[in-house]
């Protein structure tokens, strides 16, 4: 029998988050605990970590919190939801996957009773409690956060292509799409790549226009937004301004903090990338904890490179 269980969703970029419980097919619930109850919960960072305390106090449940990569995130989850076996009561979610997840049934539906979530819809930004509704309108994920995003750059790199590193300077340069084009030919020219991929600024026209690219007829809408963001994702993939990393690939996550390896006119170069654009969460959940594996293995390799010297 496969569980349906309620989403704790964070959406990234630009962000939002979404909190849940379980429940089998006939509707009993999993997961509002009892003294004897360990509920289960998966995320792919370790938010939950003051929460789930605060849960435990008040509920007097016992709550087993697993952590998974975002990388492998996704390819470990849905088999166990799939079938059931060894699915979380709870977990955490992200856009990416989002749309998909709502809708296939994992989830359980939060507006019937006793969750009744529609009650406290008001508290919500719209389009944030939106973002949780299935294709008949049921809410099957909140949100527990809104964050903001921003573009994150590589200090060493600025100050040797741009001439400062200072934030508010580099903000001025980035100011408009024009500018952003400007910076990524100084760092062309210098030989690294602006972005990891062109999917970086699709957060750009997306944040300047949330409407939806296919409608509830099934429609293609093409706004003036989304119509410029084609034109720069073009623009950036001929000018050769990023470095054709997918988000969430294992190039992209490389290429946070060392030098990765890219085909460009047949040939294979190896190049820095410039910046990440990614909510506030990506610099605690990815920057940091991508830079901290490299930082260890460069470590590692001077220690045995220290050994064999003594030796």
């Amino acid at each position: 029998m496969r569980k349906k269980l309620v989403s704790l969703l964070s959406i990234g970029a630009l962000s939002v988050g979404v909190l849940g419980a379980c429940s089998n097919d006939e509707g009993s619930s999993e997961a509002t605990g009892g003294k004897d109850d360990v509920l289960k919960v998966w995320s792919f960072t370790d938010e939950l970590k003051e929460p789930i305390k605060t849960y435990e106090e008040k509920n007097g449940v016992k709550v087993e919190l697993t952590i998974v990569p975002i990388a492998d995130y996704p390819t470990k989850l849905k088999p166990a939801l799939e079938s059931g076996v060894g699915a979380p009561d709870v977990f955490t979610g992200e856009i990416a996957f989002l749309k998909q997840w709502v809708d296939a049934g994992y989830w359980e539906n939060l507006s019937d009773e006793p969750y009744n979530v529609d009650d406290i819809s008001d508290d919500y930004i719209p389009y944030v409690f939106d973002l949780g509704k299935d294709k008949d309108g049921n809410v099957r994920a909140l949100s527990w956060q809104t964050t903001p995003g921003g573009v994150y750059y590589k200090r060493s790199l600025a100050k040797e292509v741009l001439g400062t590193d200072d934030p508010a300077e580099i903000g001025n340069m980035m100011s408009s799409m024009d500018g952003v084009f400007e910076v990524a030919e100084k760092m062309k020219q210098k030989g690294y790549k602006m972005f990891p991929d062109e999917g970086a600024i699709r957060w750009f026209s997306q944040g300047a226009n949330p409407e939806a690219w296919v409608n509830d007829k099934n429609e293609l809408v093409l706004t003036e937004d989304k119509i410029n963001y084609m034109d720069y994702a073009k623009e950036l993939r001929e000018k050769q301004y990023m470095a054709l990393a997918p988000e969430w690939s294992p190039s992209w996550f490389e290429g946070i903090s060392k030098p990765i390896k890219v085909k460009e006119d047949g040939k294979e170069v190896e190049t820095q990338v410039f910046s990440y654009v990614l909510p506030t969460w990506g610099l605690h959940s990815v920057l940091k904890d991508s830079a901290k594996w490299y930082a260890g293995v460069i470590a590692d390799q001077k220690a045995k490179h220290a050994d064999s010297v003594e030796a």
